[in-house]
């Protein structure tokens, strides 16, 4: 399945106060249920965005948290005039963040963007002033998207950068979750921009491992994570198994979503498991084996032996080799 179709959105942006920056899931103090809070052009007092990213997690949408199971899709947008109005403001407010000289297309104040974090901080931080919910979009691999929300029946998500780096003004709205997707927990979840959004693989439950290919000068040994979970991997595209891989295998999460789930291998460091041979880690031809050096999920074999492959969960898989 696409996992766009159900919902690409989900916590870290810029939330102000007093002239305080602090940045992550926030928002002001809301409007009532169905109306749409003005975007003034000077709000008092007229919050300060923050010029770079960074900050600290841990403010919450007086709002109340979203629904981490919300049904997203494109439909129409009800908050697109909050977000060109936070636009309107951040150009007014730091013009140093943009190049007026260069816009997409003459006369459009589409503006290249020279800081994007504090472009997208400032987005944020203006929206929240103005009465809002809002929060960069942890579930974009770009950490790039802005999630809008005035009220728990729904929230938006724009994409308001464009692949030129100049802002996005229509054609920015991205998708509608019902009920409101933010802000959640991510305490269990995997961190903001990862690349690995929703849904979110379970813990590897099993390690797949083989003889991939016979070489004259050693062998290569293949693994594979799996989950065990047959109502995840339907989401994912495995309709009929009960254990899958996080994502299939041309999938751009594939690769993110087993880095959480995996974990780093205990003796290279780099994302993958961990091989050993009797015990020993696989440092070269004199160990009996080394790990591939630009896939940590493969191994290269020199001699027989047994050859075992983990997730950080615990789950293994143990090859024997006859050389």
């Amino acid at each position: 399945m696409s996992v766009s179709s159900r919902r690409l959105a989900l916590s870290a942006a810029a939330a102000l106060a007093a002239g305080i920056v602090s940045f992550s899931v926030s928002c002001g103090g809301g409007s009532p249920s169905g109306s749409t809070p003005p975007v003034t052009s000077a709000p008092q007092p007229t919050p300060t965005p923050p010029v770079g990213g960074g900050g600290s997690v841990g403010a919450s949408c007086a709002l109340g948290n979203g629904d981490i199971n919300a049904e997203c899709s494109k439909t129409s947008s009800k908050l697109h005039g909050a977000l060109l109005g936070a636009m309107d403001l951040l150009v007014q407010q730091k013009p140093q963040l943009f190049d007026k000289t260069d816009e997409a297309g003459v006369g459009t104040g589409q503006y290249r963007v020279l800081d994007k974090e504090a472009y997208l901080n400032g987005l944020v931080a203006n929206l929240i002033a103005a009465g809002y919910c809002s929060e960069r979009d942890p579930d974009d691999a770009d950490y790039e998207r802005i999630l809008v929300k005035n009220e728990n029946g729904f929230s938006e998500n724009f994409d308001v950068l464009a692949s030129s780096g100049h802002m996005r003004r229509g054609g920015s709205y991205f998708e509608t979750c019902t009920p409101a997707n933010f802000p959640v927990d991510r305490g269990n979840l995997p961190p903001a921009g990862s690349g690995c959004g929703y849904p979110y693989p379970a813990p590897i439950a099993k390690m797949n491992c083989k003889l991939h290919l016979y070489g004259p000068d050693f062998y290569t040994l293949d693994s594979t994570a799996l989950v065990g979970d047959a109502a995840y991997c339907a989401q994912v595209g495995f309709p009929d198994r009960d254990l899958c891989p996080v994502r299939p295998e041309d999938s751009p999460e594939r690769v993110p979503c087993e880095t959480w789930r995996v974990g780093n291998a205990k003796d290279t460091g780099r994302p993958g498991p961990t091989w050993t041979v009797g015990g020993q880690y696989c440092t070269g031809p004199a160990s009996g084996c080394e790990n591939d050096p630009t896939n940590q999920y493969a191994l290269r074999v020199y001699r027989s032996g047994s050859y075992q492959v983990c997730a950080n969960s615990g789950a293994c898989c143990t090859v024997e080799v006859e050389r």
